[in-house]
């Protein structure tokens, strides 16, 4: 099959997904608005991302004329397939960003699979979970219902949609979850994420490895829907119950999904000074963002992963966390608790409760027995989200949309 591939961000949710199709004899050209080297060997057509808009607030305007210049380069690029004889089979695209509105027009015929990820509710916000939220307002209201629009436009001009977890497809309406609705997660490489007992790296000066107690602590971006504040208010307990730990904390400080911080600010910044007299930095290390080699190697060396979250998208790094092996302690929402019950992969804590949190992750660093059990649970759990289960899935609901 003749297969295109658009990601502003490619891979993105294709990395597993491209490599297997090619291995599969598939041809593919790929579509994205970056500038990266990209490790595939496929043709890879890129376009100039737009320039951010502001000022433009009402239903998500800003991001609808981001997504109208969108769609229109990809247009061309299409165009321009078509005028070299070039025609795909179907379209494999995230629908995020608008770069799928119009192809159906210059593609008749073709189908096109997407990847919504999610129907935006306040929830995903942090609005009425999140106590220093306040209640959502009439303007982040409609800039939800933007995006979602934008999100139907999509919808509404696709053969199916593919989401990666339950609490995911359940945040879209009741007449977008038919028989073209599967939920399939992109996968991880649980080969690659796996125990590794003779693991070691340097971390300023020290050496890392399984006999030093560590603590794991990972998000794109350090921010308070992903609950950096509770896990830093927790690490003064931590620090206090165990002597030696040390706490490797791997992301950015830029706003994140939920915004800046009430206030504005550096959410990080905000949290060293209102715990600079209670925190022993010596063994607390901030690492920005790692390759994802470097992240694997920390993930197997880990004592405790500790992973917090809104109700919102599952993060890749959890599953591999668990697929290293790590124990772990996690918030008790969806969609985490897709993945793990209480006690069995992992031990679940409210996400306002940073005490808790601290007991657990200090009885698991004391406990070998129990974080054994946990861990080899967690690892068990982990290969039922490997490639190999979930990439057949997706490649028969492409051939199915093919057939049509």
């Amino acid at each position: 099959m003749r297969l295109l591939l658009i990601h502003q961000n490619f891979p993105g949710q294709f990395r597993q997904l491209a490599p297997y199709l090619m291995h599969h004899g598939h041809e593919l050209v790929c579509i994205c608005s970056h500038d990266r080297e990209v490790n595939l060997p496929v043709k890879i057509l890129r376009y100039q991302a737009p320039k951010k808009i502001e000022g433009l607030s009402h239903f998500g305007a800003s991001l609808w004329v981001e997504a109208l210049q969108r769609a229109e380069s990809v247009a061309h690029i299409v165009s321009s397939l078509l005028a070299e004889s070039w025609k795909p089979d179907c379209v494999l695209a995230h629908s995020g960003w608008g770069e799928t509105i119009g192809l159906a027009e210059i593609l008749p015929g073709v189908p096109q699979v997407i990847w919504p990820e999610l129907w935006i509710l306040p929830e995903h916000g942090g609005y009425g979970i999140d106590p220093q939220k306040p209640i959502v307002g009439l303007s982040q209201k409609l800039e939800q219902l933007g995006r979602n629009a934008l999100t139907r436009v999509a919808l509404d001009h696709a053969y199916s949609w593919i989401l990666p977890t339950r609490h995911q497809a359940n945040s879209f309406p009741s007449k977008y979850q038919d028989c073209r609705l599967h939920v399939i997660h992109e996968g991880i490489d649980t080969k690659i994420a796996s125990p590794n007992s003779l693991v070691s790296y340097g971390v300023r000066g020290v050496v890392i490895d399984r006999s030093v107690p560590t603590i794991t602590f990972v998000n794109r971006n350090l921010e308070r829907l992903r609950g950096f504040d509770m896990f830093m208010r927790a690490i003064p307990l931590i620090q206090q119950l165990h002597k030696t730990v040390r706490v490797l904390i791997v992301g950015d400080n830029e706003p994140g999904y939920a915004g800046l911080p009430l206030g504005g600010g550096n959410l990080r910044q905000i949290l060293l000074t209102e715990l600079q007299s209670q925190l022993d930095m010596e063994r607390i290390h901030f690492l920005g963002r790692i390759p994802h080699s470097q992240l694997i190697a920390l993930f197997q060396a880990s004592w405790v992963h500790v992973y917090l979250s809104y109700p919102f998208v599952l993060s890749w790094s959890f599953l591999e966390a668990m697929s290293c092996g790590c124990s772990i302690v996690a918030s008790k929402c969806m969609p985490v608790e897709e993945v793990i019950e209480d006690g069995v992969q992992g031990f679940l804590v409210p996400m306002d409760d940073s005490e808790k949190l601290a007991q657990r992750v200090v009885a698991l660093l004391e406990t070998p027995e129990l974080r054994k059990r946990i861990g080899e649970a967690a690892r068990l759990e982990a290969l039922n989200w490997d490639q190999s289960v979930t990439l057949p899935k997706i490649a028969s609901v492409i051939q199915e949309a093919c057939k049509s």
